[in-house]
């Protein structure tokens, strides 16, 4: 979504060959009018979804928000989030290269910063049952992981996503809260998720002037008649 691109063409339909047009394109050019920031960039928005502290865990398409405990039933599954045994938490995935350790190395530790990069640069791997993260996790809040999946919905190509789960008093406490993934196959950012309202009141904004100037152009074609 070229916002810039838009907004001169907006303009010209809507002020007609008013003088104004180029003073407002011109004002829109200084202000920086851009496509937002993570254009690509797919939300779940807020959610909760319950891991099961047992084997089967949660199975996610990170692409429909589909998710069950019913041994990799749901269609086109793309991260398992369970427990090899009561009170640890384990990561699995369809691929031996699902999660990303940011330390290059099998054993972690998995839980990412916020605003850490997830992309084609890092090291993924499945460490499963061989590997209890449940010491490297902030108890009583949110962890980010990071993941990369097969998108079936853009033919297959590969794309780069974080999962937030929040964890109560203990590693068995713990919830599915929300995840992101850039659609275009470029890194997203751990915990940073679209900001629609600064698109929203642009095009708020966009809305109340075209509305003024259809109420002048009446007037001018009433006082022309």
């Amino acid at each position: 979504m070229q916002v810039q691109s838009l907004i001169g063409p907006v303009l010209a339909r809507t002020f007609g060959s008013l003088p104004s047009v180029a003073a407002v394109s011109a004002v829109a050019a200084i202000v920086g009018f851009a496509a937002p920031a993570h254009a690509e960039l797919i939300y779940s928005g807020p959610v909760s979804i319950t891991i099961p502290n047992n084997i089967d865990g949660i199975y996610l398409n990170v692409v429909t928000g589909v998710s069950g405990v019913s041994g990799g039933a749901v269609p086109g599954w793309d991260i398992n989030p369970y427990s090899a045994a009561a009170g640890m938490f384990n990561l699995w995935g369809p691929t031996t290269t699902t999660w990303l350790s940011p330390s290059g190395v099998i054993g972690g530790p998995y839980p990412l910063a916020t605003g850490a990069e997830v992309g084609s640069s890092g090291l993924y791997f499945r460490p499963g049952g061989g590997t209890n993260i449940a010491p490297q996790l902030t108890l009583n809040a949110p962890n980010y992981f990071g993941f990369r999946f097969t998108n079936e919905a853009t033919g297959g190509a590969t794309n780069y996503g974080w999962l937030e789960v929040t964890f109560g008093a203990s590693a068995a406490d713990r919830a599915i809260t929300g995840w992101a993934y850039d659609n275009a196959g470029g890194a997203v950012f751990a915990g940073v998720v679209p900001e629609p309202s600064t698109v929203a009141l642009w095009l708020a904004g966009l809305a109340g002037v075209a509305g003024f100037a259809a109420r002048r152009r009446k007037a001018q074609e009433a006082a022309e008649a």
